[in-house]
């Protein structure tokens, strides 16, 4: 299962490089789940519970992007160092672990172009990149 999540990423990447949560949202609906809103929205999606189960930290989203899950990872633009009005999201995905803490990931960049299974160290500044908030959805 954790294939098909990235096979979804790279299936969109190209198209939704340049956008993080037009890329989350779908890969989102690549795999049957619906994601809707800014980055922002996603964050506060992931802790709102719900469908989405709130993990503890990178190696937890790791095992379970391991176990079949679509895995996201995010940080609100007003939680950031420097604050923004855009916050960042990206897909999790089974795959090398940095530093036993950062997680492997697909993501798109707002006014740039994301990355395609980097960990996410490179995702955030330094300042951010241990505050962001991971969670996890049930594949059908």
């Amino acid at each position: 299962m954790s294939d098909q999540v990235i096979a979804a990423c790279m299936r969109e990447f190209r198209a939704h490089s340049g956008d993080c949560s037009g890329f989350v949202k779908a890969v989102g609906a690549d795999v049957g789940v619906t994601i809707e809103g800014t980055a922002n929205d996603i964050v506060d999606t992931l802790r709102a519970g719900g469908d989405w189960v709130e993990l503890a930290d990178g190696p937890a989203a790791r095992a379970s992007a391991r176990a079949g899950k679509l895995v996201l990872a995010g940080l609100r633009g007003d939680e950031q160092a420097v604050r923004n009005a855009h916050g960042h999201v990206v897909v999790v995905v089974d795959g090398p672990l940095d530093r036993n803490l950062y997680p492997s990931a697909y993501w798109g960049q707002l006014g740039g172009t994301g990355a395609e299974c980097k960990t996410i160290n490179w995702a955030w500044t330094a300042q951010d990149r241990d505050r962001v908030t991971y969670g996890a959805h049930d594949l059908a």
